[in-house]
């Protein structure tokens, strides 16, 4: 069972749909590579869904641990060789709440082993960095 679609609008852009809602996520080649770059690119998009699952993770994670969560976020972007392939995948965590220890070392934790990440080849690196030290 397909949960998304993706159409090839021209341009060098593409629309895809989530098929459960019909809510859309546009994507665009890179201006240097000869797209508008009006959009994000794939390998962003890639690099935002990490992100997304490692967020989710610390947020399950504070709801069942029992710290808050709200208000976490992360800047995420992603790194390449002179032949434009992605070489490390970026993420800037910045904790605003306060936290302990343990929670820190939790929402690391939980980070580190997003399932979506996990499926990202080892050859491109996961460049993790933790902002905002609320102890």
């Amino acid at each position: 069972m397909n949960s998304s679609v993706t159409i090839h609008d021209g341009d060098l852009r593409c629309r895809t749909v989530w098929e459960p809602s019909g809510q859309e996520c546009i994507t665009d080649v890179a201006a240097a590579a000869g797209g508008k770059g009006e959009y994000p690119t794939p390998a962003a998009m890639m690099a935002a869904a990490v992100a997304s699952c490692m967020l989710s993770m610390i947020a399950w994670t504070g709801h069942h641990k029992g710290f808050e969560t709200r208000g976490v976020h992360i800047a995420a972007g992603y790194e390449t060789d002179d032949k434009g392939s992605i070489t490390a995948l970026t993420f800037d965590i910045s904790v605003p709440v306060k936290t302990t220890p343990a929670s820190r070392r939790m929402m690391e934790k939980a980070a580190e082993h997003c399932p979506v990440g996990a499926i990202i080849a080892p050859a491109v690196a996961k460049k993790i960095t933790f902002l905002n030290n609320n102890l």
